[in-house]
């Protein structure tokens, strides 16, 4: 039975969360073998694999059939080419020949990159997670023919995974029935997990509060972030606190969500050298990271420092967007314009060498005088922090602690830690530099075209500008194949077929290039992308989002709730809200308040792993948050500053061709006019730009109307501390009908950013 399997392997079992690596497969390995069926797959993870003397199979209806005709178990083996864990099982175990000579004779051997097939993942992670309470990668499980599991773990030191696949091989010829009863019953709860419908909750201000509340409680106080080590970022709800901050005016979320940025940027797990962040730090000061570099970090945690620039105006985040985005650039981006997936942790078999540094190492790059400032900007010791010595670069104090001990002013200090930065960068390119995956995720590609272009935007950088425009025409040129959107893309080619994540980013990526280009086709795409998404994923009996189009194992997976990214069904509930506030379509806010329903009942009882559901409910529900937003189906386009010399607020509303909003003084009472005010401000000075005087279609007498760009300005008595409020009414109309009226608050920062 499983449970006895379970028992007996209970004590060989070691639960290790995986590492980053993109591995490669050294000419002494492959010597005088030949390759398996995987160095044929688009996928530099699974390559990594194919001079194994397992006789592997990728995840497909060959190995599926084999397996049935054979009657043999599946060993299937689930990683990702960052992962160290894996990569260590894979030179321990996977090249041992006595072990392949147990998998091949006894068993169906099946190897999946989890980044191609998070459907796979997803639905066997959950396996492992009801058969032994953990998780982690590289993710071993026993399945029957039929795809069910029986038995997971995650990696196995050598002689710990010979003696289990005895033990799983013996079982199955001896109790195979008892096997297959209870991999059964272990498919019939990830099929209730996967498909059950949770009961909604409305979403509203105290329920929000609330959850805000809930994660604030894990809140390090200390060290910034939430729990304990290992520290990831957790962007997703950094991202939540951000523009609760923005749309409510919480100055405690905004210190927070800054000051756990700060505290990123002050430690290892950001490449103080090279740039860019690694995924998450073993310690809980941010000192020590895992090394691998994922794309989907450079991208949400870009757009964190992008809304916190645009509420402090504090230049340190500006600093860290454009190394942050130059990195990606330089490192990250494929001619063609896609960007790739992950930088590894180790070179060689050694991770972190290449990023770490010694006090020799130090001297030999730098003159003596560099060597010693660098040494106590970034607290590199003999002891160091990092085996053998080594130190991870981090800022052994506040860099305006630093600045003052060392009687510099910021600028200064600045300068020359830039300039210590390029040195460094420079002498490690000598050192053997971690391998990259260069297959570019569609999925990830649209978090990092949305960083690139609010960037872009808010920097008014024309070069993040032109990668966001490439990488978006790189997605719809060449991810789209015949009408259909692909997951992957590797040596020139597109391939699998595209999951429900793929087209809710896509479409967030599309939707942030139409904000910051104004062309409608990528808007018009964004929608292609969703009505695509509608029609294939869609679970019309609990109302959220499937994984996959099609069941591709014995389950539908489905991605409720936030893990190292956003949740597919939190994209998409944000990707309604923003078409809903931009087209006329009301299929984005009817498709939008149903997933909401399926996905707001999880999201409230568990707000610290659901946090990017909660800021798109927020936003499906009061609209957009900050100085620029989307009023009457998107007719209405506001943007609004605060200019500091003469201590006014400056809206400017631009409207969509063909239509109006009244003046502030309409000459029938039945209008509604543009009004704007400040709040707490009553002896704010409104002034409003001259009408235009005409008759219209659908009324016979003059009216007074604005039509184009308009600018409306609101001057202060006295200028505010940190932000400053307004609120626009307006009612757009064409010469045919007029929509509701509508207010926009705009909550307006009042520092003065430098230009990017």
């Amino acid at each position: 039975m499983m449970y006895s399997l379970r028992h007996v392997l209970a004590v060989m079992l070691i639960l290790v969360v995986g590492l980053s690596e993109a591995f490669a497969v050294s000419p002494e390995d492959t010597e005088g073998r030949e390759a398996n069926r995987l160095i044929n797959e688009a996928s530099p993870y699974l390559r990594q694999h194919a001079y194994n003397p397992i006789d592997w199979y990728p995840w497909g209806e060959e190995a599926f059939q084999k397996a049935r005709e054979e009657n043999k178990p599946i060993f299937l083996s689930v990683g990702y080419s960052t992962c160290h864990w894996c990569h260590v099982m894979e030179r321990e175990s996977f090249r041992d020949e006595k072990i392949a000579e147990i998998l091949n004779a006894s068993f169906v051997s099946i190897k999946v990159d989890r980044e191609r097939r998070p459907d796979v993942d997803e639905t066997y992670m959950l396996a492992t997670q009801l058969i032994t309470g953990r998780g982690g990668w590289p993710n071993t499980v026993f399945m029957t023919p039929e795809l069910k599991p029986f038995y997971g773990g995650t990696y196995f030191p050598p002689d710990d995974f010979k003696s289990l696949i005895v033990q799983a091989s013996g079982l199955w010829a001896r109790q195979q029935r008892d096997l297959e009863s209870d991999a059964h019953g272990v498919a019939e709860k990830i099929n209730t997990i996967m498909t059950r419908r949770v009961e909604a909750a409305e979403i509203t201000p105290e329920v929000l509060a609330k959850a805000t509340d809930a994660i604030m409680e894990q809140y390090d106080l200390v060290y910034g972030g939430f729990g304990d080590a290992p520290k990831f970022p957790q962007e997703p709800v950094l991202l939540f606190l951000l523009r609760k901050a923005e749309k409510d005016g919480r100055d405690d979320l905004l210190d927070a969500a800054a000051y756990t940025l700060e505290s990123i940027l002050n430690g290892g797990i950001q490449d103080q050298a090279g740039g860019g962040f690694h995924r998450y730090a073993v310690d809980p000061r941010w000192k020590v990271p895992h090394f691998e570099k994922m794309l989907y970090n450079q991208a949400l945690i870009t757009k964190a420092l992008v809304r916190a620039y645009r509420l402090t105006g504090q230049e340190r985040f500006a600093a860290a967007i454009r190394r942050t985005l130059d990195y990606v650039l330089v490192d990250m981006t494929a001619p063609e314009g896609g960007f790739y997936s992950a930088r590894d942790a180790d070179s060689g078999e050694e991770e972190g060498t290449f990023y770490v540094w010694n006090n020799e190492q130090l001297e030999q790059a730098l003159s003596a005088d560099d060597a010693a400032f660098a040494e106590t900007v970034f607290g590199v010791t003999l002891e160091g922090n990092f085996k053998d010595g080594a130190t991870v670069l981090h800022f052994a104090k506040p860099p305006e602690t630093l600045a003052k001990e060392l009687q510099m002013n910021t600028a200064e200090f600045n300068a020359r830690v830039d300039d210590i930065r390029a040195k460094l960068t420079k002498a490690r390119a000598g050192r053997e530099a971690p391998l990259r995956d260069e297959k570019v995720v569609t999925s990830w590609n649209g978090m990092m075209i949305m960083a690139f272009a609010e960037a872009a935007a808010e920097l008014d950088d024309k070069r993040y500008r032109d990668a966001a425009v490439k990488a978006g025409t790189f997605m719809w040129e060449k991810l789209r194949v015949d009408g259909e959107l692909k997951r992957t893309y590797f040596e020139g080619g597109a391939n699998l077929e595209g999951q429900q994540e793929d087209h809710a980013f896509g479409a967030l990526g599309f939707i942030a290039l139409y904000d910051l280009t104004g062309e409608k086709a990528w808007l018009s795409r964004a929608e292609t992308l969703i009505s695509e998404m509608v029609k294939s994923f869609r679970d019309e009996d609990a109302g959220d989002y499937f994984m996959t189009a099609s069941a591709n194992t014995f389950s539908k997976a489905k991605a409720r709730s936030d893990a190292g990214t956003p949740s597919g069904n939190g994209a998409a509930l944000e990707a309604f809200a923003k078409l809903a506030q931009r087209t006329s379509s009301p299929d984005h806010r009817i498709n939008g308040e149903a997933l909401l329903a399926a996905v707001s009942g999880i999201a409230v009882r568990s707000p610290q792993g659901n946090a990017y559901s909660l800021l798109a409910a927020d936003e499906l529900l009061r609209g957009g948050a900050g100085p620029r937003q989307f009023l009457s189906k998107g007719v209405v386009d506001v943007r609004a500053v605060y200019n500091a010399a003469a201590r006014e607020v400056s809206l400017k509303v631009k409207l969509a061709d063909g239509w109006h909003i009244n003046s502030n003084t309409p000459l029938e009472d039945f209008f509604v006019p543009t009004e704007l005010s400040v709040e707490g401000k009553s002896n704010a000075k409104i002034a409003y730009p001259a009408h235009k005087t005409q008759k219209l279609g659908f009324h016979d007498k003059d009216l007074a109307l604005y039509e184009g760009t308009v600018e409306l300005t609101a001057g202060l008595a006295e200028a505010p501390e940190k932000a400053v409020t307004v609120n626009l009414r307006v009612q757009a109309c064409s010469d045919k009908v007029c929509l509701e009226p509508e207010t926009a608050r705009l909550r307006v920062p009042v520092h003065d950013k430098p230009a990017g």
